[in-house]
């Protein structure tokens, strides 16, 4: 995605059932990590808008930020995941689309 003509990536919380987005985490492309505070926030305004963990976090197989997220997960004594990005698809299409056109 590119904001301002930079690249960026986006990582988003969401309840994968209900579709909610918890919140969400840009990160630019070049230069720059992802921030592991910045994870730590997006998983506590998960945690205040439910008042509860799931069972587990679910993130696509070769998820750049999978190490960010794991260690999140853990802390918070979730169980983690990785499946195909295939089985995410008719979740996080239709997010990303939504997100290109709102920040694109």
């Amino acid at each position: 995605m590119f904001v301002q003509d930079e690249p960026y990536d986006i990582y988003l919380l969401m309840d994968a059932a209900s579709a909610y987005v918890f919140g969400h985490v840009l990160s630019k492309v070049v230069d720059e990590a992802l921030q592991e505070r910045d994870v730590e926030i997006l998983f506590r305004k998960a945690w205040g808008a439910k008042s509860q963990w799931p069972e587990k976090l679910i993130v696509p197989e070769d998820f750049l930020a999978e190490n960010v997220f794991r260690m999140q997960a853990e802390k918070n004594g979730l169980s983690f995941e990785t499946v195909p990005l295939s089985e995410l698809s008719p979740i996080v299409g239709p997010l990303k689309e939504l997100f290109v056109s709102d920040f694109g």
